[in-house]
């Protein structure tokens, strides 16, 4: 079964988008892909409405990332998100294609595997011509389409009260991916200051009041490519203990943004009042890893997620030590 790949490009990068599809004629006469782009909307029809459709039952959605395309409203308000959403269900493989040299990482693109890797765009200096960058990119497709595409068929449901907690679970689950946008459009468009970190506790707050509500998705939450949805897992393990995700949170820790490496080490703060003794190594092993992100990402030692972690090893080591206390006594 032949891929279906839509391309969401700036028209001014026509150019460049004829040239992708040249280099990707072969899968298409092998029968690997069926390419899409909106030239070929036949006059007359509903242009909106043909696109929402392709963009919905695309199996490969190619962003052609340039100046152009983040200056685009339509692309990012329209195409962008709809990708976005289907991606977050597993419903549709996402790749953005750095054509230009751009403030890509800037963007919600910075949380997606670009290519060609390494932020080496198709027009720069990285290559010796273009042919060579689009080469790299088709193979990189060649391979990523070798596989059967993904079946974008809904499950279905046998019994109606499934159907209804199901029903009630996407509810949170979309509360929750507004907060989540909320705050990744705050982080990239407010500057670093007190009121921008102020409007992002806010939203963390608000997700933290839904964490008993949302925890049945804390898996979706922690294996998404997007910072908000992160922020979401992390302030459900800011109510509920989750030992199965402590390299998890440490992993975020000094990799990602301060504020998002903030609440995980909170997360770990809260892990240490309420996870069972039987734990504790593993705990201790996790805040060690934490302190030595931290040490890696040149934090100082005054910062407050120094001083959270601080308080956090110093409350496990009194823990620890009270209950060797209790163990001498009853000895």
């Amino acid at each position: 079964m032949a891929w279906r790949v839509f391309y969401s490009y700036s028209h001014k990068d026509s150019d460049p988008r004829d040239l992708l599809r040249t280099f990707l004629a072969p899968l298409k006469h092998s029968g690997k892909i069926e390419q899409w782009d909106d030239r070929e909307i036949k006059p007359g029809s509903n242009w909106q409405a043909e696109i929402n459709k392709r963009i919905e039952t695309a199996d490969l959605i190619v962003f052609l990332i340039s100046p152009d395309f983040l200056n685009s409203e339509y692309c990012l308000g329209v195409e962008v998100e709809k990708a976005l959403e289907r991606l977050k269900t597993g419903a549709v493989t996402v790749v953005p294609i750095l054509m230009r040299e751009c403030l890509w990482e800037e963007s919600i693109f910075s949380e997606l595997q670009m290519i060609p890797r390494g932020g080496k765009a198709i027009f720069s200096r990285f290559w010796q011509s273009t042919d060579e960058a689009f080469k790299n990119v088709a193979a990189e497709i060649r391979d990523m389409v070798a596989a059967p595409p993904r079946s974008s068929a809904p499950l279905t449901r046998k019994e109606d009260n499934l159907d209804q907690l199901e029903a009630s679970l996407d509810m949170v689950r979309q509360q929750i991916r507004s907060y989540a946008r909320l705050y990744e459009r705050t982080r990239l468009r407010m500057r670093p200051s007190d009121e921008r970190t102020a409007r992002m506790e806010e939203i963390a707050s608000h997700m933290r009041e839904l964490a008993t509500a949302s925890y049945p998705l804390l898996d979706e939450f922690v294996r998404s490519p997007f910072p908000g949805e992160r922020l979401a897992a992390v302030t459900i393990m800011q109510v509920f203990g989750a030992q199965q995700y402590l390299g998890f949170l440490v992993s975020l820790v000094g990799s990602e943004k301060p504020f998002l490496g903030y609440h995980a080490i909170k997360a770990l703060r809260f892990a240490v009042d309420s996870f069972d003794p039987s734990v504790y190594p593993k705990l201790s092993e996790a805040l060690d890893g934490a302190a030595m992100n931290l040490e890696r990402a040149a934090v100082g030692f005054d910062s407050d997620r120094q001083a959270v972690l601080r308080n956090a090893k110093a409350r496990l080591q009194d823990k620890i030590a009270e209950l060797s206390s209790q163990s001498e006594n009853y000895t």
